[in-house]
């Protein structure tokens, strides 16, 4: 994992997910992002991703709230997402930008997503990642953090 090279944070989301090219047209703001869900972020912007994340299969398919074998399936045919499943990864990918901006590097954020956080209340980030509630809860956090507020 590395330091990615400095971009916005709407680059970047789109960087993670793998270029304008995997998302199949141009993203340069937030109604662009909703249009991309609309039409369904491919399975392969998902797992670019994933591999930023260092996530299992079983992990990013929870943070999903899509089984595995589903996930698979959708790779191996070439289809997309579904509306709520895009928006989730565009969600994830836009807190990973944050984190990112945060941390500076992959590893970093990493190494913070997996540890317990006592402002969580001793669970990891990561746990947290299935629910809007919960990234939420993590996008917080690492707001805080970014401004030197105790986390």
């Amino acid at each position: 994992m590395t330091a990615l090279p400095s971009k916005s944070p709407l680059e970047t989301l789109v960087f993670l997910l793998g270029g304008p090219a995997m998302l199949s047209r141009p993203i340069t703001n937030s109604l662009d992002l909703m249009r991309a869900a609309e039409a369904g972020v491919p399975v392969q912007a998902v797992r670019h991703l994933q591999r930023h994340l260092s996530f299992s299969n079983r992990e990013m398919s929870a943070v999903l709230a899509i089984s595995e074998s589903t996930l698979a399936r959708r790779e191996n045919a070439k289809t997309n997402l579904t509306r709520d499943e895009s928006e989730k990864a565009i969600q994830l990918a836009a807190l990973v930008a944050h984190g990112l901006e945060t941390f500076t590097t992959e590893e970093a954020f990493s190494d913070w997503l997996h540890a317990k956080n006592t402002a969580l209340g001793n669970i990891t980030p990561q746990s947290l990642l299935d629910s809007a509630l919960g990234r939420d809860q993590v996008r917080s956090i690492l707001y805080r953090i970014q401004h030197g507020i105790y986390s």
